[in-house]
């Protein structure tokens, strides 16, 4: 973990299961984990989610992490839309 994290997801699990267990979350090299940024921006679900898909898009599911993160945009568009009063 870098000294600048104050939490790391990818330890807090470690400690919780088996070295050799295949549901290890552990997939990507990244800098900043995503879970920290969203939590530590205090980030809504859907927020956290459009996160989650634009950081992993080209190491997972390629085009549909994309659309998975439009969707979650223009759901939360839809949302501050109706929350504003606006079509």
């Amino acid at each position: 973990m870098s000294e600048n994290k104050k939490y790391s997801f990818e330890e807090s699990y470690k400690k919780q299961i088996k070295i050799n267990d295949p549901v290890d979350p552990v997939h990507y090299d990244f800098e900043i984990e995503p879970f920290d940024y969203i939590h530590d921006n205090q980030m809504s679900f859907a927020e956290g989610n459009i996160v989650k898909y634009i950081t992993r898009w080209r190491y997972k599911d390629g085009l549909q992490d994309l659309y998975k993160a439009k969707k979650y945009i223009e759901m939360l568009i839809k949302k501050e839309e109706q929350k504003n009063g606006t079509p």
